[in-house]
């Protein structure tokens, strides 16, 4: 089984998507011997650094290390799930996708999801007709009023809820149940079945394939409830995956034309920037940026602007989202708008060029935050400024390599007039440590080892003629990732069957680490690999048979005086094994 399906349907569905001929789709792909080349989609870079093998049908890049097979392709291009990579590849096909096999109530929720995802489909376009019905007059003299333009309109799909029945009616007429309409959030029950974004101006929610899975909805009057509401999240909507605009992002990449990401705070915002120009912008949806947006949005490209708003809470929401940008390995930078305004009302009030000037002149991630805290201190007090010297330098500890922190170092410097030299002694006060003890000769060891099981992974996976299956390495491979490759191997040769390295990646898992070792590894560097293999194998069985004495030997400390006889002669047993160095059970 891989994700649900028969290991048959799997290689069926590869087999009718030849990788090449997919990822040509997408990308540029160049012949060079027997694979061909592009740039990564999933790193910047201007010279060609990932490989395409169509004999083995996996992709690789050597710059990023991103790799996979096909469908791991289509979930990293277009930032699907395994279960959309899969129906994405067998439309293309003609294939028809089988029921999940691991869950009996897969075809339940597969039907309740096609249901709620018509309904929201049906529900937007009769949204959009609401906003140019006559009776419309309140929704279309807002939209005039924010100076949203008729483009914006269509591109976006913006419509109007006329009252809180009306939506229910048309569902209903379109044959709906109100388990489904309910499901899909569209509809709510109080006593009776209402429309959730009653009397409010509709923004509907894209996600990256495009499919609406929701709504954000604004008041366009006065009232006690809240200005702005959410789709509740259900089985095709979570808001803490889903950012608004980002069906945009995958366009304009398709297109190559995506230099950096602009993150706003709020759908209106997203509006107002697209009808400057610039489509290149999403926004979150009443929630804190999370790893999932960020893992998403590195797919599309590594250069992030964080544009929030300009007041105090807007720029805390900016550290925040930088953080989680950072750490999900983003090249950041942010802008702080003035007079505490949003993108919207920054670009009303003086145009595109002025807001072009901010994004031009956008700090780099660490000095905004040093930035950040300034505003907190007064410098001309002399207890502020320590404080502030103090925070700062936290600020500069948190990056990785000297070099980096010199750089900002030297920021500091200049806001505070603190010698450089100084603020470096400050700064190896915070980061000493007690100097590392000497490795114990068992890591080195291990290395070894380590360094065996590659080679024989590699040769293996590359169907080198010295590589054999003579000896069965399963229970001597300690490391779980390892060990399922070489069953994966081994189940295909046992059985007679042809393997293709693509096939590592059939059971939906990443083994990122593990398998960039093995489809990196040079071979040129082995001066003798028939023997050098041999030699690996008993490097592999000699680390485990010696784990396995060590094991034994403590046992010896808490066992019975009748278990010690068995432990006694088990030792003995193994002593012997590595004594005489037998590649055999």
């Amino acid at each position: 089984m891989n994700n649900g399906f028969d290991e048959t349907f799997i290689q069926q569905l590869k087999a009718k998507n030849d990788i090449v001929t997919v990822m040509s789709r997408y990308l540029t792909l160049t012949q060079k011997g027997k694979n061909f080349w592009t740039c990564c989609p999933f790193h910047n870079e201007r010279t060609p650094s990932m490989s395409v093998n169509p004999y083995e049908q996996y992709y690789h890049c050597f710059g990023c290390k991103e790799h996979g097979d096909v469908i791991t392709f289509i979930e990293k291009i277009e930032s699907c799930d395994f279960m959309t990579a899969v129906e994405i590849l067998a439309k293309n096909a003609g294939m028809e996708v089988p029921a999940f096999k691991t869950d009996q109530n897969v075809q339940k929720r597969k039907k309740q999801k096609e249901a709620v995802l018509s309904i929201l489909r049906d529900s937007a376009k009769h949204y959009e007709q609401n906003l140019y019905d006559a009776d419309s007059k309140k929704a279309q003299e807002y939209v005039k009023s924010r100076k949203f333009t008729r483009t914006s309109l269509n591109e976006f799909h913006i419509g109007y809820s006329k009252n809180w029945n009306e939506i229910v009616d048309f569902l209903k007429s379109k044959g709906y149940s109100y388990e489904d309409m309910v499901a899909s959030g569209v509809v709510e029950y109080k006593n009776k079945y209402f429309d959730a974004f009653g009397e409010r101006l509709i923004f509907p929610i894209y996600n990256i394939m495009d499919e609406c899975v929701g709504f954000s909805a604004r008041s366009i009057v006065p009232t006690d409830y809240a200005k702005y509401k959410n789709s509740s999240n259900n089985i095709v909507f979570d808001k803490s995956k889903i950012m608004f605009g980002i069906n945009f992002l995958k366009q304009l990449k398709q297109q190559h034309n995506l230099d950096y990401i602009i993150i706003v705070e709020g759908q209106m915002d997203v509006v107002a920037l697209h009808q400057a120009g610039y489509k290149n912008c999403v926004a979150c949806l009443g929630t804190a940026l999370t790893e999932y947006h960020a893992k998403q949005l590195k797919y599309l490209c590594d250069n992030i602007i964080v544009s929030l708003d300009g007041d105090s809470a807007g720029q805390k929401a900016s550290i925040r989202t930088i953080d989680t940008l950072v750490k999900g390995g983003l090249n950041v930078k942010a802008i702080k708008i003035p007079e505490n305004k949003d993108p919207d009302e920054y670009i009303r009030a003086y145009g595109k060029d002025a807001y072009q000037k901010l994004l031009d002149n956008a700090l780099d991630y660490v000095v905004f935050k040093i930035y950040h805290k300034l505003e907190q201190y007064d410098l001309s007090k002399i207890d502020q400024k320590a404080k502030f010297l103090n925070s700062a330098i936290s600020i500069v500890n948190e990056l990785n390599t000297v070099s980096e922190k010199q750089v900002y170092l030297d920021v500091i410097k200049k806001l505070t007039d603190v010698p450089v030299e100084v603020l470096s002694r400050d700064l190896t006060m915070t980061t000493d440590s007690p100097p590392s003890e000497s490795k114990p000769q068992v890591e080195y060891f291990e290395n070894a080892v380590l360094k065996s099981v590659k080679f024989v992974l590699a040769s293996l996976c590359f169907k080198k003629d010295y590589a054999t299956y003579d000896f069965d390495l399963t229970m001597y491979l300690t490391n779980p990732t390892y060990k399922k490759i070489y069953q994966t191997l081994k189940k295909y040769h046992d059985e007679n069957k042809y393997f293709q390295i693509g096939y590592l990646f059939d059971d939906g898992e990443e083994k990122d680490s593990a398998l960039t070792d093995i489809l990196e590894y040079n071979f040129e560097d082995i001066q003798n690999p028939k023997e050098y293999y041999k030699q690996c194998i008993w490097k592999i069985r000699e680390n485990y048979l010696k784990n396995k004495s060590s094991e034994l030997t403590k046992s010896l400390n808490s066992c019975t005086k009748e278990q010690r006889v068995e432990i006694l002669r088990q030792i003995s047993d193994v002593q012997k094994k590595l004594r005489e160095k037998i590649l055999e059970d």
